[in-house]
């Protein structure tokens, strides 16, 4: 089926919980922190593969730890999904064009959860 498209919560962003914030935190960190290479595509594959991993250990985290109302979490899920496509992508690339493609796609759903989530003091 298609995915649910990301929408607010009657205009308002969802709310969130502190185990959702430090985790979207930490991917953030991680992905705006990666080495120049990263972002260039020049990067070996085998860099790429190491964020991911630790992409998803923060998605583990945030599943295990994130309790929202189920309409919130809804709309989670939905970046969530983009959050491990691009993990997914970054794990499975053969080239830095590629990791960098996987790298767009989880900074992408960053700048969605930032538009659709009350997160203080994200940035």
């Amino acid at each position: 089926s298609a995915p649910a498209k990301l929408q607010l919560d009657h205009g308002k962003k969802w709310k969130t919980d502190e185990p959702l914030r430090r985790g979207m935190s930490s991917i953030r960190e991680t992905i705006h922190g990666a080495p120049a290479p990263l972002h260039k595509g020049t990067a070996k594959p085998e860099a790429y593969a190491e964020v991911a991993g630790r992409i998803e250990a923060d998605v583990g985290r945030i599943v295990k730890e994130c309790k929202l109302p189920p309409d919130a979490d809804a709309q989670l899920h939905t970046v969530v999904a983009e959050v491990i496509a691009g993990a997914d992508a970054m794990k499975a690339a053969r080239d830095g064009k590629a990791g960098r493609a996987g790298l767009i796609k989880v900074d992408g759903a960053l700048k969605a959860y930032a538009k659709h989530f009350d997160h203080p003091g994200w940035k």
